[in-house]
């Protein structure tokens, strides 16, 4: 339940979504970021019924919706002017879309719709970005909606929409709206922070090491916001872009294989415990018609084809998909996850990402195992019987992520 895409657009319900629902049954990813630009009125009344039909999209499709309410900058400067409104105004709207979207709510009980619903509500897309939006207004408006969403439910978590700028200009501060919002991440009010990652040949390049990774940025962002509690991370966009030194199909796919568990393992203050709740790539359902190639992860439209980073994607999801972290060891560049089909090691491979990187790995053997496979991110690469403690595995070229899958025998 950390996987899905996006963007499911209110307004686009119906054809216009089919594509990245097909993406998303295609891929086998259960969550959607689901938002809207007409969630409020010009005088900032909350719409939740704008929400209703691609609610009841999602459930049909079974996709979990991940709330984003838009608020762009430049809004600022419409005619008439859309600001971005009081502490009030996002607290009346935190209490409307909690109250009629989380399970068990107004639009479940309405559509009889039992275990269903929106547990993650965000706000305010890449602020950072245009960085028009007042500090404290930016704030005032998430403690809003924070206070709106938990006076409905406690337990329903807010985080603020994705920020841009670690990874694309290496501010750590992210234009100053990191630290504005700390204090509300810590009392706990928010949960975490979403970092957006486009790994880039150029500007980000994750080859280079450890520095150009998803938990580097979160680290450094925290470090700026002065934080001592153990917040959460989340990643509603992250992708290799497919361009320059990376513009090959194959290329870029296996770099994605890192990137994906970059996202997935990222750990909080004591190196050890996962802090992912979302890692969700970015464009699923384009082809390149939209944003051009560097992040479409679709080959073909109707029906939709995967594009080869969506491949490494599906069989992931496939294979690690009900499995768990054991253990995440950041200087080996080891990782260890368990579940119900057996067991999971990753090794990143990579000069930066492992104190020893190698051309051979020795993989320990739990006492049930008996058969082992190699996996990169071409797919199953060998399958071979093991006994004993370990076993090696000879003839691996470097600078590549690779995973060993021990299957569980059957009683």
């Amino acid at each position: 339940m950390r996987i899905g895409g996006g963007n499911l657009v209110t307004h686009l319900h119906g054809a216009p979504s089919a594509q990245i629902y097909a993406a998303l049954r295609g891929v086998g990813a259960p969550l959607g970021r689901m938002d809207s630009y007409g969630w409020r009125t010009l005088d900032r009344k909350p719409t939740p019924s704008d929400f209703d039909a691609a609610m009841r999209e999602a459930y049909e499709r079974g996709i979990t919706p991940v709330i984003l309410l838009e608020y762009e900058g430049s809004y600022q400067f419409l005619d008439p002017p859309q600001p971005i409104g009081s502490y009030r105004d996002w607290f009346i709207a935190g209490v409307a879309y909690a109250r009629r979207f989380q399970p068990g709510g107004e639009w479940a009980k309405a559509n009889q719709v039992s275990g269903w619903g929106a547990t993650i509500f965000t706000a305010i897309n890449e602020p950072d970005v245009q960085a028009t939006i007042p500090r404290e207004e930016y704030r005032r408006a998430l403690e809003g909606l924070a206070d709106g969403v938990h006076s409905v439910n406690r337990d329903l978590k807010v985080v603020p929409g994705g920020f841009a700028t670690c990874n694309s200009h290496g501010d750590a501060t992210l234009r100053g709206y990191g630290p504005a919002i700390a204090p509300l991440l810590e009392d706990g009010r928010l949960d975490g922070v979403d970092l957006h990652t486009y790994y880039n040949f150029r500007w980000f390049p994750l080859t280079r090491g450890r520095q150009f990774s998803a938990q580097s940025c979160f680290d450094r962002v925290k470090k700026a916001m002065g934080l001592s509690r153990d917040i959460n991370f989340y990643a509603t966009e992250y992708n290799i872009s497919k361009s320059e030194g990376w513009a090959r199909p194959e290329t870029a796919a296996k770099l994605f294989l890192t990137a994906f568990w970059d996202e997935m393992a990222v750990v909080g203050a004591d190196g050890r415990r996962p802090a992912t709740v979302l890692a969700m790539p970015w464009n699923l359902g384009d082809t390149g018609a939209i944003e051009g190639p560097s992040y479409a992860m679709a080959s073909g439209a109707a029906p939709w084809r995967p594009e080869a980073r969506a491949i490494v994607l599906r069989n992931l999801i496939a294979l690690a998909g009900s499995m768990h972290f054991v253990s995440i060891d950041r200087e080996k560049g080891l990782l260890t996850l368990e579940g119900p089909t057996g067991r999971l090691l990753v090794w990143h491979d990579l000069e930066g990402w492992t104190d020893a990187p190698g051309s051979a790995w020795t993989v320990p053997l739990p006492a049930w195992a008996v058969t082992a496979e190699l996996w990169g991110w071409d797919g199953l690469r060998r399958r071979v019987p093991v006994a004993g403690p370990e076993h090696r595995f000879a003839g691996l070229k470097p600078d590549e992520t690779y995973m060993v899958f021990l299957p569980r025998p059957k009683p």
